[in-house]
């Protein structure tokens, strides 16, 4: 697999996803991929991140099951449930179908919990020591770029940063940004991506979304090639934290409207559009 179409996904918790998985998360995709963090191509079957333990295959009494393979997708018992829905795999098929005889791949590379400085050039992540969510998710990307070419990056960050309070957010995403172009070597023909903040948080976050939205969208009239995906009438999850599964693949199809407008500005399907 060499001309595969590759998205690279990355940000914290809301790209992960949060969502539980309904019975055709877990169907195969014939043509879909997912890129494991030990560097192998798999069916890219719900969850396709793997980023925090509360993100798998659980019993009914809530525990998770584990595999000798980590990256193993455990069949759910009886009772039990998948939890990780995002909004990748949903952008992933959209662009399957709209190339067909081509294959996508999926790079997973969102982390839960991480802030920007979590982002930049040898940040660490600050619920897991002696782990670098930056230079792994450009890591996990040349690796996969042997493989195909990156033809988009989804973003969705910035509740830990409104949880903050960071003034700052701003530049920093702007340093992010040039950071990934540079170091995955991605010209202006390669979208980048950025998913608003929802409208549903605790009043801790919620409070300072505004300055973060407005930073995003500010950076959008600013740089080339970065583009907006609007998220205020999305739902959530009971924990008033994440988008809901349903939320979730809306949200995916919503990155993928703002990528076809990009690649196609006049040509986006009705059925696209928002």
């Amino acid at each position: 697999m060499n001309d595969m179409l590759l998205v690279l996904l990355a940000g914290q918790s809301n790209m992960a996803g949060r969502g539980t998985a309904e019975p055709d998360d877990l169907k195969n995709i014939p043509g879909l991929f997912r890129f494991t963090g030990d560097f192998r191509w798999l069916p890219a079957i719900e969850p396709i991140h793997r980023d925090r333990p509360f993100v798998g295959t659980f019993d009914q009494a809530g525990n998770r099951i584990s595999s000798p393979d980590p990256w193993d997708n455990i069949p759910v018992g009886n009772g039990g449930e998948v939890r990780g829905v995002g909004p990748g795999r949903t952008f992933g098929r959209l662009l399957l179908e709209a190339n067909p005889g081509r294959r996508v791949g999926l790079i997973p590379a969102a982390v839960g919990g991480t802030p920007l400085a979590s982002w930049k050039r040898g940040g660490e992540d600050i619920w897991v020591p002696g782990e670098y969510p930056y230079n792994r998710a450009v890591s996990l990307a040349k690796a996969a770029m042997k493989h195909g070419r990156i033809v988009a990056v989804l973003w969705h960050q910035g509740e830990t940063d409104a949880q903050q309070n960071n003034l700052n957010y701003k530049n920093d995403l702007r340093e992010v940004i040039r950071n990934f172009r540079d170091d995955l070597k991605l010209g202006v023909e390669v979208p980048f991506l950025l998913g608003e903040l929802g409208s549903f948080y605790g009043e801790e976050i919620l409070a300072h979304v505004p300055r973060i939205n407005q930073a995003m969208h500010e950076l959008a009239s600013e740089l080339p090639s970065v583009r907006i995906v609007r998220t205020k009438d999305l739902t959530c999850c009971e924990d008033s934290l994440h988008f809901d599964t349903t939320s979730a693949r809306e949200l995916g199809r919503r990155y993928f409207t703002e990528f076809a407008h990009f690649i196609h500005p006049a040509a986006v399907p009705q059925e696209l559009q928002p």
